[in-house]
């Protein structure tokens, strides 16, 4: 398992943290806020990219980097 995947697993395994037990985490007198699900989402979309360019690059499709400038 690839770096970015395995980021991509924590950030799930995270979103499903908080969705389940909500973003906030109360024991007796004390609160906890987890990390907050709109950057949790970013980061999940983000991560997912990044494993999808290593698939693709394992496959021999790399990223074409010719740009072309307009005259």
């Amino acid at each position: 398992m690839t770096d970015a995947q395995q980021r991509l697993a924590e950030v799930r395994a995270a979103i499903s943290r908080v969705l389940k037990s909500g973003q906030r985490l109360r024991r007796q007198d004390r609160e906890v806020q987890l990390a907050e699900l709109n950057s949790l989402r970013l980061l999940e979309k983000q991560y997912a990219e990044e494993v999808a360019a290593e698939q693709a690059m394992l496959q021999g499709r790399g990223r074409n980097r010719i740009s072309y400038v307009g005259i």
